[in-house]
Parts: structure tokens; C-alpha cells; sequence
């Protein structure tokens, strides 16, 4: 170990135990943390008036704390518990039905109740209860929640047909690293990501979409970026208009050079040359626009290859994970052995092109458990 002090080694040993205990494959397979993916945006499980069919439908109870600090229902777990909302159901919409207090609310049906649906704004045969009031977010929480639960799918897919070992860690706060009491003796002897802040930057405040921890590969920092998924129809999505991808894929960056400078310093003691790459997952983004847009825009396209470690736009945009390497929206969960073909080109590209071979056993585990 890098670090010398007894309480570090102990909460290493302690860690390194609660890692193999929960991830007993840890050095052959793939994990996702969370197993599952967390909305931001909550969701309740309703009965359609007149059916025996269950719907998610985002809403507040009245008298709750604010969206933000509700614990929320994972919409992939509720979708695979239901016993009408399963994986092998034909399609799962996501639709606009309702106008309350100014919030406009989803919910997830099953194609099969496409028909019976009424196409007035109100689902139901009479008012809501009261007690569930809809919550007013930002449509950007629903594309985020549905492009995060896309990738996050097809990243596990693509772990295990390849039979990686890594870790896909998502929705990663730094501001939660070892910030609990338990962890404060040994933390004070860690790089905390505090060290890094300023005045003019909080570190600490940042967060990663997605750190993919590989054991030969060293790691991956992906940021998530949803522009195109528009909500309203997702069968039939318009492709982003190129000015509004630039605007995204620009602060993109801004936030993979930020979260880079995180991890470098986070694994510091262990690996200090540790290998870490980056990445745009762009789900709704096809390559060949990206390219172009790179291409009319030499400023991005400089930050982009700079940030990437790409020497031009065609090379940059294939280190992105695009549109045309992901399964299809509006079945996210299936991920065909063509996508399989398309992600593992991508990943080939992106990290199989080079093996870590500074990474041991030991610092894998070390890195995992922290």
C-alpha cells in the first residue's frame, strides 16, 4: 500500500472484505453500482380506470419534502416487479397525459393500452386524488432518467457478452466520497476531492454520469448527455439540432476535464499513473452528426480531441458512444447481438487498445472499495 498509517490499512482490509463479500466475482465479471438505476424524477405505480393494467405515474405526495429529497422509484425495477410491465411486453411508451398546477406528468403504459387510452390531457375517470400532486420538474429529468437507464443497460450487456471485468459506477457525487463519520479517520489520510477545491471551483460539488473501473484497462470517465430524447414521442425522435448538440457537447467536456482532475487525484496514492480515459455517451446523437458538427465548429472540435486524446474529428467522434452503437429507445433493454457488434467496435476504439499493465489485483480491489 501507498499510504502508510494503521486505521488506512485497517479500513482498506475492511473494505477490501465488504468488496468481495458483495462482488465475490470482482476480478472476472461485470458490476453495476447501483445495480440499478435511480430516477431523479419519482414514480408510483397506478391502476388504469377500468383495467386491470399498472402504469407508473410520476407524483408527490401532499405534504412531502421537495422533488429532490424524495428517495424515487427505480422505473427499470417497478417495470421488471410489475406483472403486466415486463421486459418481454412489445413497447413501453412513455406519454403526456396530464396538466396539474402548471406540472406536466408521465407515465410508462404498455403499447397494448395505446388504444384504450383516452386522448383528452386526463387519464383518468375522475379527478386524481388529492393526495397526489404532481411534481414540477424540469423536462430535462425525464430524458436524463431515460438516457442514463439506456446506457446503463447496454453498458452491462456489453460487460457481460465480453465477459470484462470492471466496475460501471453511475451517478457518482464526489461530494459523497467517504463522507461518512465511520470513514473519517481513514478519509483524513486519503486524496478527498476537497483538496482540489478553490474559489473559483468547487470539486467537491461535481459528479461523474458514469467511472467504468476496469481491471486491465485501467478507467473510464463517461459523460452523459440526452439532448435529442424528446419525451413527447419516443418512437419517432427528431434528430438535435446541430447548435444545441455543440452547446451540450461543450460543457460536456468542460465536465470531463473537471471529474478527470478528480479521479487522477483520488487514486493518486494507489496508481499514480493509473490510466484513465474519457468519454461522451451521446444516446440520441448519431456519429455522423457529431463528426459534422465538430467539423463546422474548429474550436469544439479542438476541446473535444484535446479532452478525448483524438487527433481529428472523425477519430474523436468514434471515441464517443453514439446513436448507431446503442440499442433503439423505445426498447432500450434489448440489446440485439447487432448493437453487441457495434458497442464492442466502440469500446475496442475506446479502451481494449491498450492493457494497464501497472494495474494489480491488489489496487483494482483498493480502487473499488473506496
Amino acid at each position: 500500500m501507498a499510504v502508510a498509517g494503521s486505521s488506512h490499512q485497517t479500513s482498506s482490509s475492511k473494505w477490501w472484505q465488504i468488496v468481495t463479500s458483495l462482488y465475490p466475482d470482482a476480478l472476472t465479471r461485470t458490476y453495476c453500482v447501483p445495480p440499478i438505476q435511480f430516477n431523479r424524477v419519482p414514480y408510483v405505480r397506478d391502476i388504469v380506470p377500468g383495467t386491470n393494467q399498472s402504469v407508473l405515474v410520476q407524483h408527490l405526495p401532499s405534504g412531502a419534502a421537495p422533488v429532490h429529497n424524495v428517495p424515487p422509484v427505480s422505473q427499470r425495477s417497478v417495470l421488471q416487479a410489475g406483472a403486466t410491465l415486463v421486459r418481454n411486453v412489445t413497447l413501453v411508451i412513455l406519454r403526456s397525459v396530464l396538466q396539474a398546477g402548471g406540472a406536466l406528468v408521465r407515465i410508462f403504459v404498455p403499447v397494448s393500452l395505446q388504444s384504450v387510452l383516452p386522448s383528452h390531457n386526463s387519464l383518468w375517470t375522475q379527478e386524481p386524488n388529492p393526495q397526489a400532486i404532481p411534481v414540477n420538474v424540469q423536462e430535462s429529468d425525464f430524458r436524463d432518467d431515460f438516457a442514463q437507464n439506456h446506457v446503463m443497460v447496454n453498458l452491462q450487456e456489453l460487460g457481460n457478452s465480453r465477459h470484462e471485468a470492471m466496475f460501471i459506477l453511475s451517478q457518482l457525487s464526489f461530494g459523497n466520497y467517504l463522507n461518512q463519520h465511520a470513514y473519517a479517520a481513514a478519509a483524513a489520510q486519503l486524496p478527498r476531492p476537497s483538496d482540489l477545491d478553490t474559489q473559483q471551483t468547487k470539486y467537491s460539488d461535481g459528479e461523474a454520469d458514469f467511472v467504468l473501473i476496469h481491471r486491465q484497462h485501467g478507467i473510464l470517465i463517461g459523460e452523459l448527455k440526452s439532448v435529442g430524447r424528446y419525451q413527447v414521442d419516443v418512437n419517432n425522435p427528431q434528430p438535435p439540432a446541430d447548435a444545441d448538440v455543440a452547446k451540450r457537447v461543450t460543457k460536456a467536456v468542460e465536465q470531463l476535464d473537471r471529474s478527470e482532475r478528480v479521479v487522477r487525484h483520488l487514486v493518486s496514492d494507489v496508481a499514480p499513473a493509473l490510466t484513465v480515459r474519457k468519454t461522451l455517451f451521446l444516446p440520441y446523437v448519431s456519429t455522423g452528426q457529431l463528426k459534422r458538427i465538430l467539423d463546422n465548429n474548429p474550436h469544439l472540435k479542438q476541446a473535444v480531441c484535446r479532452s478525448l486524446g483524438a487527433g481529428y474529428a472523425a477519430e474523436a467522434s468514434q471515441l464517443c458512444c453514439c446513436s448507431n452503437q446503442l440499442s433503439q429507445p423505445a426498447s432500450y433493454w434489448h440489446v440485439t447481438p447487432a448493437v453487441l457488434s457495434q458497442l464492442s467496435t466502440w469500446w475496442q476504439h475506446r479502451m481494449a487498445c491498450t492493457v494497464d499493465t501497472l494495474l494489480t489485483d491488489d489496487m483494482y480491489l483498493d480502487i473499488v472499495a473506496r
